[in-house]
C-alpha cells in the first residue's frame, strides 16, 4: 500500500537520499553521477520543493507503515510566456524494493492529471534510449517519441542516447 502526496521542504532530506539511491542504482539513467550530486548543496530542482506551484512540483510515493519515501516524480514548468504551456517531467524513480507494484505508473498518472488541471497543453521528457521498461511505461501513458539526441551522455568512452518524448494534456 502506497500513498502519494506533493513533496515540500520538509521532505528535502528524504528526497536527496532517494535521489542518491537512484544515482547509485540506476546511474545510467541520470545526467549527474551520485558523487557530483552529493557535492551540490542545493539542486536547482529543489525550488519545486521550496515553492511548489500548480505545474511546478514533485510528487512522492510513501509506504504506509512505516512511512518511507520510495518513489518520486517531478514536473517543472517555465514562467516564460512562450514556453509555460508545456512542462518537463523529471526524476522519475522508484526504489528497487518497490518496483513492479505500480508505483511509477501511479506517480505518472497523478502528475499527468495535475499537469492537465494546471492548464498545460503538453508535457515532455527525456529517457535513456536503452531503458526499455521506462519507455514501455511512457508509451502506455500516451507518450510518443519526437526525437533522439545521440550521445547526450558520455562517460569515458561510453555514450548514451536520449529518446525525447511528448504527450498532450489538453482534452
Amino acid at each position: 500500500m502506497y500513498t502519494l502526496r506533493q513533496l515540500s521542504t520538509a521532505d528535502r532530506a528524504d528526497f536527496r537520499q532517494l535521489r542518491q539511491t537512484a544515482l547509485t542504482v540506476d546511474g545510467d539513467d541520470f545526467m549527474l553521477t551520485a558523487e557530483e550530486e552529493k557535492a551540490i548543496p542545493r539542486l536547482s530542482i529543489e525550488a519545486a520543493l521550496e515553492q511548489p506551484g500548480k505545474c511546478n512540483f514533485f510528487l512522492g510515493a510513501f509506504t504506509v507503515d512505516p512511512t518511507r519515501l520510495v518513489g518520486i516524480a517531478g514536473l517543472l514548468t517555465s514562467d516564460f510566456r512562450k514556453t509555460r504551456h508545456s512542462g518537463r517531467i523529471t526524476s522519475l524513480f522508484v526504489h528497487p524494493a518497490h518496483r513492479r507494484c505500480g508505483v511509477a505508473r501511479r506517480l505518472m498518472e497523478r502528475l499527468l492529471v495535475q499537469a492537465g488541471e494546471g492548464g498545460l497543453r503538453s508535457v515532455r521528457l527525456e529517457v535513456v534510449a536503452d531503458n526499455r521498461a521506462a519507455i514501455a511505461l511512457y508509451e502506455l501513458l500516451g507518450f510518443v517519441p519526437y526525437g533522439r539526441e545521440p550521445a547526450a551522455y558520455r562517460m569515458g568512452e561510453r555514450e548514451w542516447d536520449l529518446l525525447l518524448m511528448t504527450r498532450n494534456c489538453a482534452p
